[in-house]
């Protein structure tokens, strides 16, 4: 941080190109475009791939607000589709049925929930043949794997945390991972105000860029360099942090072995431990989930 205050680039400039360059090298990502959250990096994600008011997007039922807010931020309606009760993750059986029900579902964002990798597999499976895009909401999920590649490593759309209960934390921040070029170029504009002069080409310019063009209605959602440069930092301890943690969640194992959450599938990186407990309602009480 003291170096980006000393180079008098505080806003997005050669931190944030560098921290780009080194998270996509970390998880094997082609395309990565830096933000301000996770949900900006969604809600960048959705508009990019052309999602608007005459559309319908899954998400889980189970996740938090941002998964859902974004799509309403581009006038699309939400679907809300259940969970397998398992994994806590976005369920392909009941993703397969709301396909089959709704013709206007055109992205599905699954939630890779608390860490745990969601079936990647069977989503795909479910969407094959449609004109559907999935864009991941792994908030929670770095540096999860999946059959040994992490998550972000190939996707429609893949969308990271760095809010400050992340395992990777910049203060508040966000990362889009994509493989497609002409959605991160896409993603690039729309994250500042529409402009299409690339921020950098602003840093690598002899004289101020005193020309440009603002192309399209447009988000404030960039990075800072000073958050950059910490996401640098953590980044280079992610797989020390990681262990520690695993030590840590082994540990609760040991204590609660009556009672295991081991995760059935994948490589999944705590951001949280999350067990289902199934209660029993009171007598007389409403069927709330018939509702």
């Amino acid at each position: 941080m003291c170096d980006s205050i000393r180079s008098g680039w505080l806003t997005s400039g050669p931190k944030v190109r560098a921290f780009e360059q080194a998270f996509a090298n970390y998880v094997g990502a082609n395309f990565p475009v830096a933000v301000n959250s996770c949900a900006a990096a969604m809600h960048l994600a959705l508009e990019a791939h052309g999602i608007g008011p005459k559309d319908a997007v899954v998400t889980s039922d189970y996740t938090f607000t941002a998964s859902a807010e974004v799509i309403r931020y581009l006038g699309a309606t939400p679907v809300f589709v259940d969970i397998n009760p398992v994994m806590l993750t976005l369920s392909p059986a009941a993703l397969a049925r709301a396909l089959a029900e709704n013709p206007r579902i055109r992205a599905v964002i699954p939630v890779h929930t608390a860490g745990h990798p969601c079936d990647m597999a069977g989503l795909r499976e479910a969407i094959a043949g449609r004109d559907v895009v999935l864009i991941e909401d792994a908030a929670h999920s770095l540096p999860s794997e999946l059959s040994g590649q992490r998550i972000g490593a190939a996707s429609d759309g893949c969308c990271f945390s760095f809010y400050v209960t992340k395992t990777l934390c910049t203060e508040e921040g966000g990362m889009l991972t994509t493989d497609s070029v002409e959605i991160a170029a896409r993603a690039r504009t729309m994250r500042l105000h529409g402009i299409d002069a690339d921020v950098f080409a602003w840093e690598d310019s002899e004289r101020p860029l005193r020309y440009y063009e603002v192309v399209a209605p447009d988000f404030k959602y960039n990075m800072t360099d000073l958050a950059a440069a910490i996401g640098l930092h953590q980044l280079r301890r992610q797989d020390e942090f990681c262990e520690l943690r695993s030590r840590t969640a082994a540990r609760y194992d040991s204590l609660l072995a009556n009672c295991p959450v081991t995760p059935p599938h994948g490589k999944h990186w705590l951001q949280a431990r999350v067990a289902p407990v199934h209660l029993a309602a009171p007598a007389g009480a409403p069927n709330l989930r018939s509702r």
